[in-house]
């Protein structure tokens, strides 16, 4: 079997005779003849190759015996010069009308040249066309895209406030809230003290050494005076239990410096502003007296107070109304 394999013609390849139908149909048209197979086949695969083979031949007559000249005269009298320059370039050198070509290849170059030029014009224009066509697709499924990535976002704020929030607030709020179930989860009072000291690490991790906060969103919790007609302010995070504000006496404001006087510009912020309103605040946490154990300080009588519901105090420089 492997000899017959060996010795088998290129005729009987029926790859080859596929190509050859192509290609050159005149060699298919052979090997079809040497072929061993029905006479119909050989019909079906003939004819058409013959037709072929028929207008291959005379096209490449046509192409040897055409008067390149008269050609490229009838063009240049239809004004169809790009054609007319392409038969005046190939008159052969011992035409009779050789020397009449060459000058009308002269005359015509220049005005080939412009029609060249004007269709590369118009193909760059094409093709910024399609460039720009499809850079605006592009930005249009972007545009999309971030469409739907926003409302998503959206979708997601409305189920979570903290979301919005600047990336250092979420961190700190996600170290009061992680501490406040670990504190809640904690067996006894030794272990739920020692997670107050872990909370107060943890808050200097994010808040580093200067202890400010900047641009936090947050909502008006109460708006007082004391005696002397200083501004109490008080706002929370939203979606938390957290609360941030001044000290809510002057006694204690002796040090700590965190009632907004009226001459402060920030009196006269705090006044246009209700309870509820959305603010942007920045300003500084105060340091804790218990500095190991807080890191900032908080106003909670009771340590569960002080976990679950913490009240820390701040000093504020700016206050925005959203």
């Amino acid at each position: 079997m492997e000899n017959q394999q060996s010795t088998k013609k290129w005729y009987e390849k029926r790859g080859l005779l596929i190509l050859l139908f192509f290609i050159f149909p005149p060699l298919g048209i052979y090997g079809m003849l040497q072929r061993k197979t029905a006479t119909w086949k050989k019909v079906v695969y003939i004819l058409p190759s013959a037709f072929i083979s028929l207008f291959l031949a005379m096209g490449i007559y046509a192409s040897l015996t055409m008067d390149k000249y008269a050609t490229a005269i009838d063009y240049y009298n239809k004004k169809d010069y790009e054609n007319a320059y392409y038969y005046f370039s190939r008159v052969s050198s011992d035409d009779k009308n050789y020397d009449d070509a060459i000058a009308k290849i002269e005359e015509l170059k220049p005005i080939v040249d412009s029609i060249n030029l004007e269709k590369e014009k118009m193909e760059k224009a094409v093709a910024e066309e399609k460039r720009l066509a499809k850079e605006q697709k592009e930005l249009a499924k972007e545009q999309k895209e971030l469409e739907k990535e926003q409302k998503e976002r959206e979708k997601a704020i409305a189920k979570n406030p903290v979301l919005v929030y600047p990336e250092i607030q979420q961190k700190f709020i996600k170290v009061i809230e992680d501490m406040e179930k670990e504190y809640e989860d904690a067996p006894n009072e030794l272990k739920k003290s020692a997670v107050r000291a872990k909370r107060g690490k943890f808050i200097k991790e994010v808040l580093g050494n200067t202890r400010s906060f900047n641009n936090w969103i947050v909502k008006v919790r109460s708006l007082e005076t004391t005696s002397n007609g200083k501004a109490i302010f008080l706002v929370k995070i939203d979606g938390t239990s957290i609360d941030m504000g001044t000290t809510n006496n002057e006694f204690s404001d002796i040090f700590e410096n965190t009632l907004i006087d009226q001459s402060s510009p920030l009196y006269n912020i705090i006044a246009e502003l209700n309870k509820g309103d959305k603010v942007l605040v920045s300003g500084t946490f105060l340091p804790s007296d218990r500095n190991e154990l807080d890191y900032i300080e908080e106003y909670s009588i009771t340590e569960k107070g002080s976990m679950t519901a913490p009240h820390f105090a701040v000093r504020f420089k700016t206050i925005t109304k959203q």
